[in-house]
């Protein structure tokens, strides 16, 4: 009885080795292949993240000052090239003369809407290079702050603001003010140094 227990016990621990050792084999073979699977993941990355920066570096070499196309979100990255996508993101380039187009309708039916109103005044200010979408709504948060603008529309690839004011409610000079503090120039009125330091990266 003795005997049959210690060849049963045996039998336990040969078996408890066998399956340690299984599990130790299973565990080593799976963490090779992740560290495999991983280097070939990070080198993969790295080829893909390349490969995006040699066609970014190709796409900025063919950015020009005043292009054919354009970038909705970053209307200062502008190429003649209609197959080259934006630099920064990657967005598919705009028809300029479309755009312009656009911009000259609304600025007719502006003028169209508000003709012969005197106590209103038509005012338009040259900005500074408007460098994303994101300046675009800087400067509107700052028109809204005065109460004197009536409506406006803003050019930011040509970088103009068409605008009617209420001559009783506001200056030329005041709105020039409003704009310049936000971080931008307003025609002849520049941004100052604090003011163009708090804007964000993209508008720099």
């Amino acid at each position: 009885m003795r005997e049959e227990q210690l060849t049963m016990n045996k039998k336990l621990f040969l078996n408890s080795i066998s399956i340690v050792f299984m599990v130790l084999v299973v565990v080593l073979v799976f963490g090779c292949n992740k560290k495999e699977n991983d280097v070939k993941d990070n080198k993969q990355s790295t080829e893909m993240k390349n490969d995006d920066q040699k066609v970014n570096n190709t796409d900025a070499a063919k950015m020009v000052k005043d292009g054919k196309y354009f970038c909705p979100m970053h209307p200062a990255q502008q190429t003649d090239d209609p197959a080259v996508k934006c630099p920064i993101c990657k967005m598919k380039l705009n028809p300029k003369s479309e755009y312009n187009k656009k911009m000259s309708e609304e600025h007719e039916a502006l003028e169209t809407k508000y003709s012969g109103k005197k106590d209103l005044i038509h005012f338009e200010v040259k900005l500074s290079v408007i460098k994303s979408d994101q300046c675009e709504r800087l400067i509107e948060t700052a028109l809204s702050s005065d109460k004197g603008v009536v409506e406006y529309h803003i050019d930011i690839v040509n970088k103009v603001i068409h605008m009617y004011l209420d001559k009783s409610k506001t200056t030329k000079s005041n709105v020039e003010k409003v704009i310049s503090d936000a971080g931008f120039d307003a025609n002849d009125t520049k941004a100052g140094a604090d003011a163009i330091a708090k804007l964000p990266a993209d508008c720099k």
